[in-house]
């Protein structure tokens, strides 16, 4: 398979979040390009945002996914959006990666907008948190008249 790539233009988004001097607080948000892809692709699925990347972008090895047995998140989303498990057929590698990339290009441009409404916020954190929790619906256990055992 080939590599990850993302687009030039995210990367101060992602040097913001990968890198500990520019977190603010001495810590990446993300300790791995690779975390912050996936999580991208993540943020780009739920929120219905593809982006195009150009061959000329930065990469990450696909080997480092596989390595850190984290492949799969790539298959996952193109799982998620095909619906359909003849897309992952060896034949497909190529699309699945486009799919992988478009969706985490989408994820970063949805989270540099949500950075921006909270430009405050140094490190991204309590932004990324208040928009991820608007997103999950609060389920409370239900807990009426629990059988005693």
């Amino acid at each position: 398979m080939r590599d990850i790539r993302r687009p030039e233009s995210a990367e101060p988004l992602v040097e913001r979040l990968t890198n500990p001097r520019m977190s603010g607080t001495g810590a990446p948000v993300f300790s791995t390009i690779m975390d912050l892809l996936i999580f991208c692709a993540g943020v780009g699925l739920t929120t219905n945002r593809r982006c195009a990347v150009p061959s000329t972008g930065k990469a990450v090895p696909y080997h480092i996914f596989e390595r850190n047995q984290k492949d799969g998140y790539i298959f996952l989303v193109a799982l998620a959006e095909k619906k359909d498990a003849a897309t992952l057929a060896v034949e497909n590698d190529d699309e699945i990666i486009k799919i992988f990339e478009e969706y985490a290009a989408g994820g970063l441009e949805q989270i540099a907008s949500w950075l921006n409404e909270n430009a405050t916020d140094i490190s991204g954190v309590q932004a990324l948190i208040t928009k991820i929790q608007a997103q999950v619906p609060v389920v409370a256990p239900s807990v009426q008249n629990p059988s005693p055992l």
